[in-house]
C-alpha cells in the first residue's frame, strides 16, 4: 500500500497529472465555443498524429530546433560570460542591470520587425532567441552563483584557494540545479520565441512556425490543423522538460551524496 502511494504521489505521476488536467480543460473549452475557433483535443490528436507521418513534418521541426539551438547556445555563451564578470563584483551587476532589464522589457514583436529590416527574415528569429534568452539564462547563472554556501566558499578561502578553483570547483557545480532550472525555463520559451519569429516573418523555410502560417492561410476558418502542429511542438518541449527535470534531480541527488 506504501509503494502505491508513493507511486501516486511521485514527481513524475504529478507531472502527468498536471498534463492531463491541461487536456480536460482545453475539452471543457472547446465544448463551450465554436469547435473551428478551438477544436476538440481528440481531432487535434488525430490530425497531429497524421502529420507525424509526413517526413516534411520532421525536417522543419529539424530545422526550427536547429534555429533555436544555435542562437541558445550563443545567449548562454553571452550570459555565461557576462555571469563571470558580475560575479565578484555588486558594481558590475549593478551595470548590466539595465541592459538586462531592458532586454526582458522590449516586445518580441517589435525585435522581429527591427531585425527583419536589418538583416532579414531568415536571420531575424534565431537573432530574437539570442536577444530574448541572454537576460534569463543571465540570471539564471547569477543568481546561482550568488546562491552557493557562502561557509563552504569561506573554508575554500581559509584554505587558499584561487579565484579559479573557487568558481569551477565550488561554485559552479553547487549552483548546478539553479542554472538548470533556469536554462529549461528559457530553453522552452527560446523555443516558442523562434516558432512565434517564424510566424511573424513569413518567410522562413522549413520551420514549424511556416507550416503553421501556412495551415493558417490555406483556412482562415479552421483552426485544427494550427492547433495540431503547435500541439507537436508542445509535445517535444514537454518531453525535453521532463527529461532535463530528471538530469537535474540527478544532479542533486549526486550533490547530496558528496
Amino acid at each position: 500500500m506504501q509503494q502505491v502511494k508513493k507511486f501516486i504521489t511521485n514527481k513524475y505521476m504529478i507531472f502527468l497529472y498536471g498534463t492531463i488536467f491541461v487536456f480536460l480543460l482545453w475539452l471543457i473549452i472547446s465544448l463551450c465555443v465554436n469547435s473551428t475557433i478551438v477544436p476538440s483535443p481528440i481531432d487535434t490528436i488525430v490530425l497531429a498524429r497524421e502529420y507525424l507521418k509526413e517526413g516534411y513534418t520532421y525536417i522543419c521541426l529539424g530545422h526550427s530546433l536547429l534555429r533555436m539551438l544555435i542562437g541558445f547556445l550563443i545567449a548562454f555563451v553571452i550570459a555565461f560570460a557576462l555571469g563571470m564578470i558580475v560575479n565578484d563584483s555588486e558594481k558590475m551587476y549593478q551595470f548590466f542591470t539595465p541592459l538586462m532589464t531592458f532586454f526582458k522589457a522590449i516586445p518580441t514583436a517589435a525585435l522581429v520587425f527591427l531585425f527583419i529590416v536589418v538583416i532579414g527574415a531568415q536571420y531575424a528569429p534565431m537573432l530574437v532567441v539570442i536577444l530574448i534568452a541572454t537576460p534569463i539564462l543571465y540570471e539564471a547563472i547569477v543568481g546561482g552563483l550568488k546562491s552557493s554556501d557562502q561557509e563552504i566558499i569561506d573554508s575554500a578561502n581559509v584554505d587558499g584557494a584561487n579565484k579559479f578553483k573557487k568558481l569551477f570547483k565550488i561554485q559552479l557545480p553547487l549552483s548546478m540545479p539553479f542554472i538548470v532550472v533556469g536554462m529549461i525555463s528559457a530553453f522552452s520559451l527560446s523555443f516558442k520565441i523562434e516558432i512565434m519569429a517564424e510566424v511573424i516573418t513569413g518567410y522562413t523555410r522549413n520551420g514549424i512556425g511556416s507550416l503553421i502560417k501556412g495551415a493558417q492561410i490555406n483556412d482562415p476558418t479552421n483552426m485544427t490543423p494550427v492547433f495540431a502542429y503547435s500541439l507537436i511542438a508542445v509535445v517535444l518541449m514537454l518531453l525535453i522538460t521532463l527529461a532535463a527535470f530528471f538530469i537535474n534531480e540527478k544532479i542533486k541527488k549526486n550533490q547530496a551524496k558528496k
